[in-house]
C-alpha cells in the first residue's frame, strides 16, 4: 500500500512538472522585445534626428564664425570613400559631410557647399558652359578623404559560469550564464585643397580614430530533470551597434578641424569638451545645483555673459532673468536642438560651459568649489596659478 502511494505521488509530481513546463513554454513563445532604452533611442513609430556626441561642436563652430564675422568660404568635394575591404561601411560619406557643413553654418553662413558631379573637373567645365557664368561662383576649396582603417574585431571577450546539482537519484538541475562583448575602431582621414591648382592646403589635414563597443550579449540556460521528465529553458539577448554612426561622428570632427583651419579660427574650443563623459557631467550638475540654490543671480549673470559673447543677447549683465534674457536663452536652445523653454536649465548651463567659442575657458570651472572665482588651468582638481572673475 505504501509503495502504491509513493508511486502515485511520483506520477502526480511528474504530471505537474510536465504541465507546468508546457504552460511556461507557451508563455515563453512570445516574441522577445528590445529593452526600453533601445526602443527609446531607436523608436519604430516615428523618425528621429540623427545625433552624435559631436553635433554640438558643429553648432559651436557656427557660433565661432558669428563671433569672428567670418566671410563665407565655398567648398566642393569629390566624395568621402571607404578605402577598406569592409563593405558594411556606408557609401554616404559625402552626404554626411554636407549635413555637417550645413549644421555648422546655420547662423553664420560661413560655409557654402557647391554640389556638382563626382569630379572636380565638372566645376571647371560648368564655369565655362553655364549661361549665367558671370554670376557663377567657383568654390575656393575641395575636401577629400574617407575611411582608411577599420578594425571591427579589435577586442572581444566572453565570461560565464555554470552550476549543477543532483538530488534523489536521477533528478538533477543545471544552469549557466555567459556575457560577451566586442570592441572595434574606425579611422577617417580628410584633407582640403585649392580648386585653382588642385594642391592640398598645407596643414589642412585631419586623421582621427574613434572606438566603439559594437557588440554585447547575454545568454542564460537552465535544465531540470525529474526521473523521465526533462525541462530546459534558454534566453539570449544581443545588441549590435553600427560603425556608420562612428563614421558620421568622425566626419563631423574632421569638418570642424578643416573649416576651423581654413577660417583661421580657434576651433579647438569646440572640441575640447565634446563627447560623452559621465564623471564630467555629474560634476557639472552638482555645480549647477549649487549655483541655482545658493546664488541664482550669479548663475543668471554667467548665462547672460555667455549668451552675449556668442551674439544671442545684447542687453546688460544684470543677474535678473528678464524677458530679454529668456528670449536669448530660447534662441540658444533652439540652435542647439534642446527643449526650447527660455528657462535656464541644466542642459543649457552644460552646453554654455562645454562649448565656449568666445573663450578658451568655461564660464564656470566645475572642478572648483568657489562660485565667485574660476581659475585658469586644467580641469578636475589640477592646480592653477591665475585667478580671474567668472564672466571676464
Amino acid at each position: 500500500m505504501s509503495f502504491c502511494a509513493d508511486e502515485i505521488r511520483r506520477l502526480s509530481l511528474q504530471f505537474t512538472m510536465f504541465a507546468s513546463a508546457m504552460v511556461f513554454a507557451g508563455c515563453s513563445g512570445i516574441v522577445p522585445t528590445p529593452p526600453e532604452d533601445i526602443q527609446k533611442e531607436f523608436p519604430a513609430s516615428a523618425p528621429r534626428a540623427t545625433v552624435t556626441n559631436f553635433n554640438q561642436a558643429l553648432v559651436c563652430l557656427d557660433n565661432l564664425m558669428v563671433i569672428h564675422q567670418s566671410q563665407p568660404i565655398y567648398l566642393a568635394t569629390q566624395g568621402l570613400n571607404n578605402f577598406t575591404s569592409d563593405r558594411s561601411i556606408s557609401d554616404g560619406g559625402k552626404e554626411m559631410l554636407i549635413t555637417a557643413l550645413a549644421q555648422m553654418s546655420n547662423r553664420s553662413r560661413g560655409v557654402r557647399f557647391v554640389s556638382f558631379g563626382s569630379d572636380i573637373r565638372d566645376i571647371l567645365d560648368l564655369q565655362g558652359a553655364h549661361p549665367d557664368k558671370g554670376d557663377f561662383r567657383v568654390p575656393d576649396y575641395f575636401i577629400r578623404g574617407g575611411v582608411t582603417q577599420h578594425n571591427k574585431n579589435l577586442w572581444s571577450g566572453q565570461e560565464g559560469a555554470g552550476a549543477s546539482t543532483e538530488f534523489r537519484g536521477d533528478d538533477s538541475a543545471t544552469g549557466s550564464f555567459s556575457l560577451l562583448g566586442g570592441y572595434g575602431s574606425l579611422t577617417v582621414d580628410m584633407s582640403a585643397g585649392f580648386i585653382s591648382n588642385l594642391q592640398i592646403v598645407p596643414g589642412a589635414v585631419t586623421s582621427n580614430t574613434l572606438a566603439l563597443q559594437n557588440t554585447e550579449g547575454t545568454s542564460l540556460t537552465a535544465d531540470l530533470t525529474l526521473g523521465d521528465l526533462g525541462f530546459s529553458y534558454s534566453l539570449s539577448e544581443n545588441v549590435s551597434r553600427d560603425f556608420n554612426m562612428v563614421y558620421r561622428a568622425l566626419v563631423q570632427v574632421g569638418a570642424v578641424e578643416l573649416i576651423g583651419r581654413l577660417q583661421n579660427l580657434p576651433y579647438w574650443r569646440c572640441l575640447a569638451n565634446a563627447g560623452a563623459a559621465e564623471n564630467r557631467d555629474r560634476q557639472l550638475l552638482e555645480r549647477f545645483e549649487q549655483l541655482n540654490a545658493a546664488d541664482r543671480s550669479t548663475l543668471v549673470r554667467i548665462i547672460q555673459q555667455a549668451l552675449k559673447d556668442s551674439g544671442y543677447y545684447d542687453g546688460p549683465i544684470t543677474g535678473a532673468a528678464d524677458d530679454a534674457t529668456m528670449v536669448a536663452v530660447d534662441a540658444y536652445q533652439q540652435q542647439h536642438n534642446v527643449l526650447a523653454t527660455g528657462r535656464i536649465d541644466f542642459d543649457t548651463f552644460k552646453l554654455l560651459n562645454l562649448y565656449t567659442p568666445a573663450r578658451d575657458l568655461p564660464y564656470v570651472q566645475w572642478w572648483e568649489n568657489d562660485p565667485k572665482v574660476g581659475k585658469v588651468g586644467a580641469p578636475f582638481g589640477v592646480a592653477a596659478s591665475v585667478a580671474v572673475p567668472i564672466g571676464k
